[in-house]
């Protein structure tokens, strides 16, 4: 069971208990994101794309392995900025970072189950 989620002052720092053992996962640069995902005993982490590359999200078991990193599933993207997380929800809206030049950004539903991207458009 994950207890005491938290990031640290630096934003770089992420860590969680795991029945009485502490988790930590750092990192060079300010991560975008971390959330708790307390239905699935997970934590998802999205990192700075400039240190991780395009496949800057990722996904920890509450013992702190990662089971997930999904990779982009278009060449447009370059990595992924935010999730507009609910919890209890499988399907998460993810901000997608693109080089597209458009004046919106570009989303998609993430499938916390099988960690697929679908119904992309843009956020207007």
């Amino acid at each position: 069971m994950i207890s005491n989620f938290k990031i640290d002052t630096s934003e770089k720092n992420v860590s969680w208990y795991n029945n009485g053992l502490i988790v930590c996962k750092s990192f060079e640069k300010k991560i975008f994101q971390a959330v708790e995902i307390t239905f699935l005993s997970q934590i998802l982490i999205i990192a700075d794309y400039r240190e991780k590359g395009k496949n800057n999200m990722f996904i920890y078991d509450k013992k702190g392995d990662c089971i997930s990193n999904p990779s982009m599933p278009s060449p447009e993207f370059y990595g992924i900025y935010s999730i507009w997380y609910l919890e209890g929800n499988m399907l998460q809206t993810v901000i997608l970072l693109s080089n597209d030049n458009s004046n919106y950004e570009k989303k998609c539903i993430f499938n916390l189950e099988n960690h697929n991207f679908s119904e992309f458009s843009l956020t207007k």
